[in-house]
């Protein structure tokens, strides 16, 4: 990926604002995630994570629930798969992201 100024866009250029939110890499990989597909579950998060070998699915629900604890997402039991929860990013989380986005644009 490339910001908007064609310059590589990595995992350092956001450090400060994790940093500052108390966010790791993975759980900014899973809000992102969320904020793309807002109603995604719990199950779905878990598959794609490893599918796409970021991280393992037991790694990905750690920092899912770790960027729900932080109220950057928001929980509800899925009415299809009792087993799973809906995940949709919440303020604090869009804030977040947004943060994210403008520190990749001002490099």
């Amino acid at each position: 990926k490339t910001n908007h100024k064609g310059r590589s866009m990595n995992a350092f250029d956001t450090q400060l604002v994790r940093k500052k939110h108390g966010v790791s890499w993975n759980e900014e990989y899973i809000i992102a995630m969320v904020a793309n597909d807002e109603g995604i579950n719990t199950m779905r998060v878990l598959k794609i994570a490893g599918l796409q070998k970021v991280m393992s699915p037991a790694t990905a629900h750690k920092y899912l629930m770790k960027a729900v604890d932080k109220k950057m997402l928001s929980n509800k039991q899925d009415k299809e798969d009792l087993r799973s929860m809906t995940l949709t990013i919440t303020a604090k989380g869009r804030h977040f992201l947004e943060e994210i986005r403008n520190a990749y644009n001002r490099k």
